[in-house]
């Protein structure tokens, strides 16, 4: 905590550089009426024409600048749609204010008009940024462009607020960027050069089509680059091979071309070093153009258990049927495939201080795992829109998987005084093949002036089927009854086929039905209709291995075949009022809404066990309803608060109440109970955020929170037996009651200095529950409670210097009510600094230390990984160096905490290595390649 109090001052220290500063304050009004002009794009040119500052005026017409720079001649630029431009130049010798009243005429076709480059201005309702009006490095690219935008905040996790206020779509031309759904894959290769502008607007989110607002705002803020005419056709990518010390490697490729119309990419990768690689969207992501800010994390995961083989190759292909540049209309083909596979190769050790009564258990375990696993994945989307009020999706989707596995285990349970109880020894093989299915139909239509045509509908169906074998020996030692050590050779052959259908259909139009043209107070009602289908089919066959006779044996206890089907249907009704107050300044709004359901489930299983013969109907009547509120200051700030109440009924599964009980694992042995009883299920959900959009102010500020309580009544929960031979038996029943509550959180604020920018985050979860139990015969109550928060400052000092600090705080208890049962808690702590130096031109220099202390461990671990690059061939070259755990002090520890007790699990990884890569950055923007382009303005 010392070191980060440290860097903190030291940040903090930073700002004060840049303190002794002017500051100018002004008034844009009509020359004619002297009515103030809101709106007029105020901007400041330094002596070499950059882009020092600009402001929008408010209402009043009034801007103020801060923080210019002193003893320098500044150029003030004022524009306004419809009048002449105004030019004026000023010098501040003395920190102090000055002041500027500019009177603007209207223009006509006589007046002379001196133009400049604006880099903001209003066009209607549109926000419209000038990228030309920024003079920067010729290989820059749109995220280093909008960190120069006053009031747009580039996060570190690639957030892009806005005033505050989050960007939550971002569209090239009106579309989604080669299909992508993570912003950065455009932000971070498109160059400033091929940008005609960029928009940023309100746009209505059609996903809540006749959907009562539950959301913090009823539209999205967008954001839309507009690429220059020349420049709609292009490619870029990159293609990386690396090799290193231990025989540690990586090769990736990603890359991807785009037109008007069509987009398509092909993506893969191969590396040794627990490098993810799973699927194209994460390819495409990590392997952008930018350079200026790299994400350090992004290398071989320390963190990852075992050493794994990862490959992956893919491809996607976009197509518009129509050339719309906005997002209004779209008519949309995606289809892509991806093919995975990773060999893994895990050693493991565990330790667990386990809860029994007067008779504490140390358990150690020993393991060792070999997987094999290889998927392929074919994916359909096909979206149509005329307009926001209709909405026509579909999504599909087909894979296949084969996996198989060694794994090889030993485990010793002890008593308080270190005395050997039983020993286990496990060889499991496994393999399996299985497909996958699903397809999704989505159609949604609103009608404001016929509404009885409004509603929404929802089809979803998925098919699946597995083939799987399982060849498991098992040899039990009892130290304390040797009478009840068993070998077991056992061999299992599963098929198991399933099969889901289900049909939504939600009608906005009943209250026009229903009512006519009677608006009921304002209160809106709607009528759902959800019906599902499903069975799953199980066929086990089971043999055992005779010692005596060599041959395995039909085992008639475990091997079934089993069918269950259910059918649910819940009719449901809501209604919903909304009531809000608004004035030039606020905005004021409270929601209710509440739904009544009915649910009726028949649930038949057929098996060949006759006990498991079954047929159950239930009918459930339950309530749902939600608060939501919302308030806004114009340009100040807003918040939204949201609580949502549900109620449900849970009922037992056949395999709790007939349970099929495997002794082959002597520690878990499961019986079932068919005297077990409902439950019912009370939660709350809530979630609020709040964030600032005052254009004033030096500060951006967001946060939100998030969470559930709920109870269970007459819930499903264990009942463990630990037998004196050291076998442990688990017996389902019912408790009381159980209470579980979590809550997570962040909070984040953000300071521009100039084209300087410090950022602190800070995000937390707690979570505590309260789980009835029964431990060898007696009544007892575990309350396990975590809690983690992380804290990160990051300054960045224009695109040369990029200093993070960290610091991650967990901490895990669980108690028992019961007599002799032991408490348990385990701490952990993590501090975190980073460093990126991009100079001089094309080197950075970067480096990540991570201090880890435990209360598992007997001395703190330190990861250090240090990194150089050096881009050259017209900045399409890079040359990196990476030096991984220059300590070599990594472990890979885990812990965890339940009833049960604790457990502290330690893997193996990686461990120290360098490596050397050359990576290549094909990049082609229009007809010709980019180049370096003079930035030129005329006043």
């Amino acid at each position: 905590m010392k070191n980060i109090f440290l860097t903190c001052i030291l940040l903090c220290c930073c700002t004060l550089v840049f303190s002794q500063t002017g500051k100018l304050k002004g008034s844009v009004m009509d020359a004619a009426t002297k009515t103030p002009l809101e709106l007029a794009t105020v901007t400041i040119f330094g002596p070499d024409s950059s882009v020092v500052a600009y402001k929008l005026s408010d209402k009043d017409g009034i801007f103020i600048f801060e923080k210019l720079p002193l003893k320098k001649k500044l150029l003030v630029s004022v524009t306004y749609t419809g009048y002449a431009s105004y030019h004026t130049s000023i010098q501040q010798d003395a920190a102090k204010t000055d002041t500027l009243s500019v009177l603007m005429m209207l223009s006509s076709k006589d007046t002379v008009v001196v133009t400049a480059a604006i880099p903001i201005k209003m066009n209607g309702d549109t926000l419209e940024i000038n990228p030309a009006a920024f003079k920067m490095k010729n290989d820059a690219v749109v995220e280093e462009l909008l960190n120069q935008v006053s009031g747009i905040t580039i996060w570190s996790d690639g957030t892009i607020t806005v005033n505050g206020k989050k960007v939550n779509s971002l569209l090239v031309d009106g579309k989604p960027f080669m299909g992508a759904t993570d912003s950065r894959v455009a932000t971070q290769n498109l160059p400033k050069s091929a940008i005609d502008k960029i928009q940023l607007y309100q746009e209505y989110d059609r996903t809540n089509i006749n959907q009562p607002s539950t959301k913090p705002q009823d539209s999205l803020l967008t954001m839309n680059i507009k690429l220059k005419e020349n420049a709609k056709k292009g490619y870029f990518g990159k293609a990386g091979v690396g090799y290193g010390s231990q025989d540690r490697y990586e090769a990736d490729l990603s890359f991807q071309m785009y037109n008007k119309r069509s987009s398509a990419g092909i993506g893969g990768g191969i590396n040794n070093i627990n490098k993810s690689i799973g699927n194209l969207q994460e390819i495409f992501q990590n392997n952008t153009y930018r350079n200026y800010n790299p994400n350090l994390y992004n290398v071989g995961r320390f963190g990852t258990n075992g050493i794994n083989k990862n490959h992956s190759i893919g491809g996607v292909i976009v197509h518009n049927f129509i050339e719309s540049s906005n997002s209004r209309q779209n008519d949309r083909l995606t289809l892509n495939y991806n093919k995975s596979g990773t060999d893994a190769f895990i050693s493991d050790k565990s330790y667990q201080s386990r809860t029994t009564i007067g008779n504490p258990q140390f358990i150690s375990e020993d393991g060792i795992q070999n997987n094999l696993s290889n998927k392929h994945d074919i994916g359909i989307k096909y979206l149509k829109t005329n307009s926001y009020n209709d909405n026509f999706d579909v999504n599909g989707s087909v894979s296949t998987n084969t996996e198989s596995g060694r794994s090889d285990r030993a485990v010793e349970v002890r008593d308080s005084v270190d005395q050997l109880q039983s020993t286990n020894y496990t060889t499991t093989l496994t393999s399996r093949r299985s497909d996958n299915e699903s397809l999704n139909v989505n159609f949604s239509k609103r009608d404001d002036e016929q509404p009885v045509k409004s509603f929404n509908t929802r089809l979803d169906a998925s098919r699946s089927n597995s083939v799987s074998e399982r060849d498991q020996e098992s040899e039990f030692n009892s130290r304390i009854d040797p009478t009840k050590s068993a070998y077991t050779n056992r061999h299992y052959t599963t098929n198991n086929e399933s099969l889901n259908l289900t049909a939504n259909f939600d009608y906005a139009g009943f209250k026009r039905l229903l009512l006519g043209r009677y608006n009921l107070f304002g209160v809106t009602l709607s009528l759902n209709q959800w019906v599902n289908y499903s069975r799953v089919t199980d066929n086990t066959i089971v043999r055992d291995y005779d010692t005596t006779l060599k041959q395995a044996l039909f085992n008639g206890k475990l091997s079934n075949s089993n069918k269950r089907e259910v059918f649910e249907y819940t009719p449901s009704f809501s209604l919903s009022k909304e009531f809000f107050k608004w004035n030039d300044i606020t905005y004021k709004s409270f929601q209710i809404f509440f739904k009544l359901l009915d649910d009726f489930k028949i649930d038949n299983n057929t098996s060949s066990f006759a006990q498991r013969n079954l047929r159950r109907n239930f009918q459930f009547f339950r309530q749902e309803g939600s608060l939501s509120y919302r308030f806004s200051r114009r340009e100040k700030y807003n918040y939204f608060v949201y609580g949502y109440y549900s109620k449900n009924l849970e009922y037992p599964s056949i395999d709790r109440l007939y349970t099929i009980v495997d002794d082959i694992n002597a520690y878990e042995i499961r019986y079932g109970n068919p005297n077990l009883k409902n439950s019912i299920n009370h939660a709350v959900n809530f979630n609020g955020n709040f964030n600032t959009e005052n254009k004033k102010s030096l500060y951006s500020i967001n946060g939100n929170f998030g969470g559930r309580y709920s109870v269970a009544l007459d819930p499903v929960t264990d009942s463990t037996i630990n037998d004196s031979s050291g076998k442990r038996m688990y017996y389902y029943t019912n408790a009381d009651r159980t209470t579980n509550f979590n809550v997570n959180y962040s909070f984040n604020i953000s300071r521009k200095l100039n084209k300087n920018n410090i950022q602190l985050m800070y995000n937390g979860d707690f979570r505590t529950g309260k789980q009835p139990n029964f431990i060898d015969g007696f009544s007892n109550v575990s309350t396990t409670g975590s809690i983690s928060n992380n804290f990160t400052l990051q300054f960045s000092f224009k695109s040369y210097l990029v200093l993070t600090a960290g610091q991650n705080f967990q901490h895990n208890n669980s108690r028992q009510t019961a007599s002799g049962l032991r408490a348990f808690k385990n701490d952990s702590r993590t501090t975190k600094f980073g460093i990126v130096v991009n100079y001089p031109s094309g080197f950075t220099l970067s480096s990540t230390l991570d201090h880890i202390t435990n209360t598992s461990l007997s001395k703190p671990v330190v990861l250090w990984n240090a990194f150089a690059s050096y881009r050259f061939m017209k900045q399409q070259g890079e040359l990196k160096f990476s030096a991984m755990d220059l300590l070599k002090q990594y472990q890979n520890i885990s812990n965890s905490v339940n009833y049960s007790g604790t457990t502290t699990r330690i893997t193996n990884g990686l461990q120290q290595y360098f490596m050397l890569t050359f990576s290549y950055y094909p990049r082609k923007f229009g007809k010709t390649e980019i180049k370096r382009q003079k930035i030129d303005r005329d006043y």
